[in-house]
């Protein structure tokens, strides 16, 4: 009887051990605000530009996030709280500097892919 006690305490201290492994959060959760943008060119939205300097930001707010595409034409930034937002979008160099501008809104818990096409 003393046996079946002591096994029935050392398995449940062995489930109680691993159960924490199986209810994990998953990857899909976010806490905050995502943001991919992703910058073509408006003659043709095929190309994806390369090293395009972007600029999200509000007028009148403190939150400001800079960043340059990648290969793939995109950038992430990552947000604590929702809001909206302007993005600015600037490639290449003077006097060839072409420009391209849109607004986002961020959803909490969600990861927001916005296109932006530069003139």
């Amino acid at each position: 009887m003393k046996e079946n006690i002591m096994r029935f305490f050392l398995l449940a201290a062995v489930a109680l051990f691993f159960a924490p492994m199986f209810t994990s959060c998953s990857e899909d959760e976010l806490d905050g605000c995502g943001l991919t943008v992703v910058v073509k060119d408006a003659t043709n939205t095929s190309n994806l530009l390369k090293g395009a300097t972007i600029s999200i930001s509000k007028e009148s707010g403190s939150v400001k996030r800079d960043g340059v595409s990648d290969a793939n034409g995109e950038a992430y930034f990552f947000f604590d709280n929702e809001a909206i937002l302007d993005i600015n979008v600037s490639y290449g160099e003077a006097p060839n500097t072409r420009y391209g501008k849109s607004t986002v809104r961020l959803k909490y818990g969600e990861v927001v892919r916005k296109e932006v096409l530069v003139q």
